[in-house]
């Protein structure tokens, strides 16, 4: 994985429809998964090429249950490598949808970038690429919206 933070703050503010030359982009999709795997050139399990005929095997992974359980390394968020921090992926959701470190296919999951502390993600509801100013913003964010006790953070590096 190599993405600056120049790279990222390019990003921000944009549309799915602005990062994605597939041109999946519909509003009542969720593209968490989607911007991280452009932002970071992840062709893992179902690209948003593979979702029309023409663009077969093109672009980057769009779900993100099938981003986490791809990646070689991943686990809870406390259990990271802190020699590496910059440009890893940080999921949340309940904890009891990640059984034996396979994440589950729920709607309520969400994947952005840690990188110098911020995470760098796509909003649905604003259809935009948005930064966190922090973990610990992050997560309490989604904690609120997502009304459950047992939201919990994950990491995975990318390939």
């Amino acid at each position: 994985m190599s993405v600056t933070k120049a790279e990222l703050d390019a990003l921000v503010g944009k549309s799915i429809n602005d990062i994605c030359t597939n041109h999946f982009s519909s509003e009542q999709e969720n593209h968490c998964a989607h911007f991280v795997s452009h932002a970071l050139n992840i062709k893992l399990a179902t690209l948003c090429g593979d979702l029309k005929w023409a663009t077969r095997r093109t672009g980057a992974t769009v779900r993100c249950n099938e981003l986490y359980n791809n990646l070689p390394q991943r686990g809870p968020w406390d259990q990271r490598p802190l020699a590496q921090s910059d440009g890893l992926l940080i999921f949340v959701i309940s904890a009891r949808d990640v059984v034996d470190n396979v994440m589950h296919p729920v709607p309520r999951k969400h994947v952005g970038i840690h990188f110098q502390g911020n995470i760098y993600n796509f909003s649905n509801g604003q259809h935009k690429v948005i930064v966190d100013s922090s973990v610990d913003a992050f997560h309490k964010k989604f904690k609120q919206a997502y009304h459950s006790n047992d939201i919990s953070l994950y990491y995975g590096i990318a390939p």
